[in-house]
Protein backbone atom coordinates (compact mmCIF):
# COMPACT_ATOMS: atom_id res chain seq x y z
CA UNK A 1 0.00 0.00 0.00
CA UNK A 2 3.03 2.44 0.86
CA UNK A 3 4.58 2.08 -2.68
CA UNK A 4 1.24 3.73 -3.80
CA UNK A 5 1.58 6.72 -1.73
CA UNK A 6 3.39 8.66 -3.98
CA UNK A 7 0.79 8.49 -6.55
CA UNK A 8 -2.00 9.99 -4.82
CA UNK A 9 -1.34 13.79 -5.26
CA UNK A 10 -0.77 12.46 -8.86
CA UNK A 11 -4.32 11.31 -8.79
CA UNK A 12 -6.02 14.02 -6.87
CA UNK A 13 -5.47 16.72 -9.15
CA UNK A 14 -6.80 15.36 -11.53
CA UNK A 15 -9.80 14.77 -10.31
CA UNK A 16 -10.02 18.31 -8.74
CA UNK A 17 -9.55 19.81 -12.11
CA UNK A 18 -12.53 17.30 -13.20
CA UNK A 19 -14.78 18.82 -10.54
CA UNK A 20 -14.00 22.18 -11.07
CA UNK A 21 -14.75 22.16 -15.04
CA UNK A 22 -18.18 19.72 -13.71
CA UNK A 23 -19.10 22.28 -12.01
CA UNK A 24 -18.48 25.06 -14.06
CA UNK A 25 -20.03 23.44 -16.88
CA UNK A 26 -23.02 22.72 -14.80
CA UNK A 27 -23.55 26.22 -13.71
CA UNK A 28 -23.50 27.59 -17.30
CA UNK A 29 -26.39 25.06 -17.74
CA UNK A 30 -28.73 26.01 -15.07
CA UNK A 31 -27.62 30.09 -16.34
CA UNK A 32 -28.77 29.29 -19.48
CA UNK A 33 -32.07 27.60 -18.77
CA UNK A 34 -32.80 29.86 -16.26
CA UNK A 35 -32.05 32.97 -18.78
CA UNK A 36 -34.66 31.11 -21.16
CA UNK A 37 -37.17 31.17 -18.84
CA UNK A 38 -36.79 34.68 -17.93
CA UNK A 39 -37.14 35.47 -21.96
CA UNK A 40 -40.10 33.60 -22.12
CA UNK A 41 -41.60 34.45 -19.22
CA UNK A 42 -41.17 38.53 -20.20
CA UNK A 43 -41.37 38.36 -24.08
CA UNK A 44 -37.21 39.28 -24.39
CA UNK A 45 -34.37 37.76 -26.53
CA UNK A 46 -32.28 35.15 -24.91
CA UNK A 47 -28.68 36.33 -26.59
CA UNK A 48 -26.23 33.24 -26.05
CA UNK A 49 -22.69 33.58 -25.22
CA UNK A 50 -20.39 33.54 -27.50
CA UNK A 51 -17.07 31.43 -26.61
CA UNK A 52 -15.95 30.03 -22.89
CA UNK A 53 -15.59 33.35 -21.36
CA UNK A 54 -18.70 34.59 -22.94
CA UNK A 55 -21.91 35.42 -20.82
CA UNK A 56 -25.42 35.05 -21.85
CA UNK A 57 -28.18 37.84 -21.50
CA UNK A 58 -31.37 38.68 -21.44
CA UNK A 59 -32.50 41.92 -23.42
CA UNK A 60 -35.08 44.06 -25.66
CA UNK A 61 -38.20 45.81 -25.01
CA UNK A 62 -40.45 46.09 -22.07
CA UNK A 63 -43.49 48.45 -20.94
CA UNK A 64 -41.79 50.79 -23.99
CA UNK A 65 -38.22 50.53 -22.39
CA UNK A 66 -34.90 49.00 -23.18
CA UNK A 67 -33.91 46.42 -20.66
CA UNK A 68 -31.03 44.23 -20.50
CA UNK A 69 -29.90 41.20 -17.59
CA UNK A 70 -26.50 40.12 -17.78
CA UNK A 71 -23.87 39.06 -15.47
CA UNK A 72 -20.06 40.55 -14.98
CA UNK A 73 -16.87 40.15 -12.81
CA UNK A 74 -15.01 42.49 -11.13
CA UNK A 75 -11.59 42.09 -9.70
CA UNK A 76 -9.55 39.04 -10.66
CA UNK A 77 -8.40 35.62 -8.95
CA UNK A 78 -9.59 34.73 -5.74
CA UNK A 79 -10.87 38.46 -5.17
CA UNK A 80 -12.98 38.54 -7.80
CA UNK A 81 -16.83 38.80 -7.39
CA UNK A 82 -19.54 37.92 -10.01
CA UNK A 83 -22.46 39.55 -9.71
CA UNK A 84 -26.25 39.51 -11.41
CA UNK A 85 -27.52 42.98 -13.20
CA UNK A 86 -29.91 44.14 -14.64
CA UNK A 87 -30.51 48.14 -16.73
CA UNK A 88 -33.43 49.95 -17.72
CA UNK A 89 -33.48 53.00 -20.40
CA UNK A 90 -35.02 56.05 -19.55
CA UNK A 91 -36.66 57.56 -23.04
CA UNK A 92 -34.18 61.17 -21.71
CA UNK A 93 -31.49 61.94 -19.45
CA UNK A 94 -31.88 64.19 -17.33
CA UNK A 95 -30.54 65.92 -14.10
CA UNK A 96 -31.71 63.69 -11.63
CA UNK A 97 -29.71 60.88 -9.83
CA UNK A 98 -30.54 58.24 -6.98
CA UNK A 99 -29.05 55.38 -5.22
CA UNK A 100 -31.42 53.16 -3.55
CA UNK A 101 -29.77 50.26 -1.57
CA UNK A 102 -30.71 47.58 1.76
CA UNK A 103 -30.25 49.45 4.77
CA UNK A 104 -27.40 48.01 6.93
CA UNK A 105 -23.84 48.33 8.26
CA UNK A 106 -22.44 49.44 5.23
CA UNK A 107 -25.24 52.32 4.98
CA UNK A 108 -24.53 53.29 8.89
CA UNK A 109 -21.01 53.78 8.36
CA UNK A 110 -21.41 55.87 5.40
CA UNK A 111 -23.68 57.94 7.35
CA UNK A 112 -20.49 58.88 9.36
CA UNK A 113 -18.55 59.92 6.70
CA UNK A 114 -21.18 61.76 5.68
CA UNK A 115 -23.17 60.30 3.57
CA UNK A 116 -26.96 61.71 3.63
CA UNK A 117 -30.25 59.96 3.23
CA UNK A 118 -33.88 61.28 2.39
CA UNK A 119 -37.08 59.24 4.26
CA UNK A 120 -40.68 59.51 3.05
CA UNK A 121 -42.54 58.98 6.09
CA UNK A 122 -42.91 55.21 5.61
CA UNK A 123 -41.95 53.89 8.66
CA UNK A 124 -41.29 50.16 7.39
CA UNK A 125 -39.66 51.40 4.15
CA UNK A 126 -37.63 54.00 5.64
CA UNK A 127 -36.09 51.27 7.75
CA UNK A 128 -36.12 49.22 5.38
CA UNK A 129 -34.12 51.33 2.11
CA UNK A 130 -31.21 54.06 2.42
CA UNK A 131 -32.40 56.35 0.09
CA UNK A 132 -29.83 59.19 -1.67
CA UNK A 133 -30.88 61.51 -4.47
CA UNK A 134 -29.59 65.48 -5.53
CA UNK A 135 -33.43 66.40 -5.90
CA UNK A 136 -34.86 65.18 -2.52
CA UNK A 137 -38.03 66.57 -2.86
CA UNK A 138 -38.99 65.39 -6.25
CA UNK A 139 -37.81 62.05 -5.49
CA UNK A 140 -40.27 61.72 -1.71
CA UNK A 141 -43.28 62.65 -4.40
CA UNK A 142 -42.23 60.08 -6.60
CA UNK A 143 -41.88 56.88 -3.79
CA UNK A 144 -45.79 56.76 -4.28
CA UNK A 145 -47.25 54.44 -2.29
CA UNK A 146 -47.50 51.82 -5.17
CA UNK A 147 -43.94 52.13 -6.03
CA UNK A 148 -43.01 51.67 -2.44
CA UNK A 149 -44.75 48.26 -2.41
CA UNK A 150 -43.11 47.19 -5.10
CA UNK A 151 -39.65 47.93 -3.48
CA UNK A 152 -40.40 46.74 -0.13
CA UNK A 153 -41.71 43.33 -2.27
CA UNK A 154 -38.31 42.83 -4.21
CA UNK A 155 -36.88 43.49 -0.75
CA UNK A 156 -38.44 40.50 1.34
CA UNK A 157 -37.98 38.59 -1.75
CA UNK A 158 -34.38 38.66 -1.27
CA UNK A 159 -33.13 41.62 -3.22
CA UNK A 160 -29.82 42.97 -1.38
CA UNK A 161 -28.49 44.67 -4.19
CA UNK A 162 -28.50 48.80 -5.01
CA UNK A 163 -30.75 50.81 -7.78
CA UNK A 164 -28.97 53.57 -8.87
CA UNK A 165 -29.48 56.62 -11.88
CA UNK A 166 -26.90 58.15 -13.68
CA UNK A 167 -28.18 59.98 -16.77
CA UNK A 168 -30.92 57.66 -18.21
CA UNK A 169 -30.10 54.13 -17.18
CA UNK A 170 -31.26 52.78 -13.86
CA UNK A 171 -28.81 49.91 -12.77
CA UNK A 172 -30.15 47.32 -10.37
CA UNK A 173 -26.93 44.65 -9.52
CA UNK A 174 -26.46 42.42 -6.41
CA UNK A 175 -23.61 39.19 -5.84
CA UNK A 176 -24.46 36.17 -7.40
CA UNK A 177 -25.25 34.26 -10.67
CA UNK A 178 -28.30 33.63 -12.55
CA UNK A 179 -27.48 30.02 -11.95
CA UNK A 180 -29.56 30.23 -8.77
CA UNK A 181 -33.94 29.38 -9.25
CA UNK A 182 -34.62 32.40 -6.55
CA UNK A 183 -32.32 34.97 -8.23
CA UNK A 184 -34.31 34.77 -11.29
CA UNK A 185 -37.85 35.01 -10.28
CA UNK A 186 -36.40 37.62 -7.94
CA UNK A 187 -35.70 39.44 -11.16
CA UNK A 188 -38.25 38.65 -13.38
CA UNK A 189 -39.85 40.67 -10.66
CA UNK A 190 -37.59 43.60 -10.66
CA UNK A 191 -38.41 43.97 -14.10
CA UNK A 192 -41.33 45.92 -13.32
CA UNK A 193 -40.10 47.87 -10.86
CA UNK A 194 -37.43 48.97 -12.81
CA UNK A 195 -39.60 50.48 -15.81
CA UNK A 196 -41.27 52.44 -12.86
CA UNK A 197 -38.36 53.70 -11.88
CA UNK A 198 -37.04 54.61 -15.42
CA UNK A 199 -40.54 56.98 -15.43
CA UNK A 200 -39.65 58.77 -12.23
CA UNK A 201 -36.46 59.74 -14.46
CA UNK A 202 -38.39 60.48 -17.45
CA UNK A 203 -40.76 62.92 -15.18
CA UNK A 204 -37.84 64.56 -13.68
CA UNK A 205 -36.21 65.14 -17.53
CA UNK A 206 -39.62 66.50 -18.17
CA UNK A 207 -39.75 68.63 -15.42
CA UNK A 208 -36.31 70.17 -16.29
CA UNK A 209 -37.78 71.13 -19.48
CA UNK A 210 -40.36 73.25 -18.55
CA UNK A 211 -38.55 74.97 -16.58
Amino acid sequence: MREFLPLIPLLTVPLVIGFVIWAAVAQKRRTTANLQKLAAQLGLEYVTAVGWMGRARVNGTLLGRKIDFFSYVTGSGKSSTTWAAVTAQAATAGPLTFTLQKQGFGTKIAELFGAHEITVGDGEFDAAWFVQTNQPEFLRAALIPELRAKLMAVRRAGATGKFELKGSEIKYAEVGTFAEVKRIERFATLADVMCDLASVAEVAAEGQGRT
